[in-house]
């Protein structure tokens, strides 16, 4: 009976019985804080997300009026002019790293150029998944080594220009910065041409492929230790691998349309860009959400980020003055602008040798285009640069 008696008590209290738990708040306060990631993650990455895109502009717009303000100075100083003009026109060491930056955006284009993108297709085109999926692999790895490298070795041309010009470490640094713009432009070059492939495949296996890597990133990181330190560095990687991805795609979609400008080609890449966006993001919530959660870390981490990239652009807690507004946050982000600018260059060039062939364009019609592009592009980068510039003096005094 005692048994009988203990296994109806067992059952009376199982399925009748009120049980007091000992959760606190906090556990719904980290709840709470697993949901606001998402939304703190999306605001940080538009910030950073135009940030770049000022970046990128400075060196299509502005870099090619200071390289052509010191072609000015250095033949005024040649010829002696630069005296008579109080100092003004005096060609200085500075303006030599602008020219070595020009003179790098020139050399690496025209070996981008020798390159045909339809042979490269066609080569992509032609090989097996599984190599793909390791040399997808393989560009992704390299190419963040090749972001983080590529900063410091034009900070060291820029020191060495500065402060020693005719030495030979000057002269290092130039080769180093040639080789490195080279070989980081061929990849990034490799890494658009398989983009533009899964956006034109009919079987979109390769597709799926890019979107296979971005879950992956997942498994890559969510079971890995991340303090404060190692997740602002993810973040910016986000940020700028969503910049990248958007200006790729944008860049095939321009080459397709003078290609073939029809309206079905217009709604397919919409419709394949969607995709390619909504999984980045969806991968970028996922991979954020479950790090802060796993680490204990507070979605407010994301606000002290924006602040850490608004003193970059603001200049705000830097001893030293920057190159300009662009130096210091290009850094931190580890966005590679002038490999970018030679693939932008080298896709446009292509897309305007369609057009010259398709919509009989002129080359005289071609070159008011470019102009008026220029003009456009450049008055985007000032409205944007002013615009971001009070914003990050907005977040800081907030």
């Amino acid at each position: 009976p005692s048994r009988f008696m203990t296994l109806s008590s067992y059952i009376t209290e199982e399925m009748l019985g009120q049980h007091e738990n000992d959760l606190s708040d906090s556990v719904d306060d980290a709840m709470q804080n697993f949901l606001k990631v998402p939304m703190q993650v999306e605001i940080l990455f538009i910030y950073g997300f135009c940030v770049c895109v000022d970046c990128f502009l400075y060196v299509v717009t502005v870099l090619p009026i200071k390289v052509l303000i010191s072609v000015v100075k250095l033949f005024l100083t040649v010829v002696g002019a630069g005296k008579t003009m109080g100092g003004g026109g005096k060609f200085h060491r500075s303006h030599m790293y602008d020219l070595i930056r020009g003179t790098l955006i020139y050399v690496c284009c025209t070996i981008l150029n020798r390159i045909q993108i339809g042979m490269l297709y066609h080569w992509i085109r032609s090989q097996a998944m599984i190599k793909l999926y390791v040399l997808i692999a393989m560009m992704e790895v390299f190419d963040k080594l090749m972001c983080s490298f590529g900063q410091d070795a034009l900070d060291s041309l820029y020191w060495n220009m500065t402060r020693r010009p005719f030495h030979r470490r000057s002269l290092v640094s130039a080769i180093v910065v040639t080789i490195y713009t080279i070989t980081h432009s061929m990849m990034m070059f490799l890494h658009m041409a398989t983009i533009n492939v899964a956006m034109n495949s009919s079987d979109q296996a390769l597709l799926t492929l890019l979107l296979s890597g971005n879950f992956a990133e997942i498994k890559t990181h969510v079971f890995k230790k991340f303090d404060l330190k190692f997740l602002f560095q993810l973040t910016c990687a986000d940020i700028v691998e969503r910049f990248k991805l958007v200006l790729f795609m944008s860049l095939t979609l321009i080459l397709n349309v003078f290609q073939d400008g029809s309206s079905r080609v217009v709604r397919e890449f919409a419709r394949l860009a969607f995709f390619i966006l909504a999984s980045e993001m969806i991968a970028d919530w996922i991979k954020h959400m479950f790090v802060t959660r796993l680490n204990a870390i507070s979605s407010t981490a994301y606000s002290d980020f924006g602040l850490v990239i608004a003193g970059d652009i603001t200049g705000l807690g830097h001893d030293t003055a920057n190159l300009d507004h662009t130096h210091a946050v290009v850094k931190r982000l580890g966005l590679a602008q002038i490999p970018l600018v030679c693939i932008m260059i080298r896709y446009m060039v292509e897309a305007a040798r369609y057009s010259l062939l398709s919509l009989e364009f002129t080359r005289r019609d071609l070159l008011v285009h470019l102009m008026v592009l220029f003009v456009l592009l450049l008055v985007t980068k000032i409205v944007l640069g002013m615009l971001l510039i009070w914003i990050s003096e907005r977040k800081i005094s907030a």
